[in-house]
């Protein structure tokens, strides 16, 4: 695998293979996934201790007693700037690494899956893109926009979630090795749970706008916690996929080995 992902991006590979920096790509992978992880456990944490009451205010006026992600990453300081910092950095790295799990597919897939592995990377490209917009064009700025821009970020976090697990399971032409099924195990699982909890989130949210009644808008939080936490651990998978892998940035480009 990881001599099918060599290369230099966008230039050919130098012989010398002279590298200003090395990182294990895997661990890249799993930093990069940490900063909005860690970003979010910190936002929810604050607003809970410094902003309870707005931010588990809802047009019902009932009891609730968790933050909505929204209300937790957007409408308050510091979270809204952690959580913008957190996002804005971690975009960049998530571009290359989905640039390198096209180079994986094309190491490990039939050539006819070729195309599909292209279009779960791209979906995986507009994932990123917007999360990047819905953080920063809040609710409580612009609520018609955010509420596009994450449903842009929910259909195609899941599409690209069930065409990865059905690529890697259904399309290979390379055997996997125990690492490579330990990652497509748990891949399947964070999906299973990802959709459920996604349908348990429209459940609780439409029950709470139609019926108002106490505590229902809590468990639409937790279920809206659910969905993102595994989307972060589907993603953090990276570091199995990508074990053994050594990021080079030297004089003529991004080298993978």
């Amino acid at each position: 695998m990881m001599n099918a992902l060599s290369g230099y991006l966008p230039l050919a590979q130098d012989k010398r293979q002279v590298s200003w920096l090395r990182i294990p790509f895997g661990k890249l992978a799993w930093v990069t996934v940490s900063l909005p992880l860690f970003s979010f456990i910190f936002c929810v944490i604050w607003s809970v201790f410094f902003n309870f009451e707005k931010a588990t205010f809802t047009h019902c006026k009932v009891d609730n007693y968790l933050p909505s992600i929204s209300a937790a990453i957007g409408n308050f300081s510091p979270q809204r700037d952690v959580w913008r910092t957190a996002i804005g950095t971690h975009a960049l790295p998530r571009l290359l690494v989905a640039s390198k799990y096209y180079s994986f597919y094309r190491a490990v897939l039939y050539k006819w899956a070729h195309f599909l592995a292209a279009a779960a990377c791209w979906l995986t490209v507009i994932e990123n893109l917007a999360l990047v917009g819905l953080t920063f064009v809040s609710s409580s700025d612009n609520y018609p926009a955010h509420e596009k821009l994450f449903i842009i970020f929910l259909i195609s976090s899941e599409l690209y979630m069930v065409l990865t697990c059905v690529l890697v399971s259904r399309t290979r032409s390379m055997p996997p090795d125990e690492l490579d099924k330990k990652s497509l195990k748990v891949k399947w699982r964070l999906l299973t749970l990802n959709i459920s909890f996604s349908l348990l989130a429209v459940y609780f949210f439409m029950r709470h706008n139609s019926y108002c009644e106490p505590g229902v808008y809590t468990l639409f939080a937790l279920s809206e916690y659910v969905v993102v936490l595994t989307n972060m651990a589907f993603h953090m998978t990276a570091y199995w996929d990508f074990n053994g892998c050594i990021l080079l940035v030297g004089p003529r480009g991004i080298h993978l080995r």
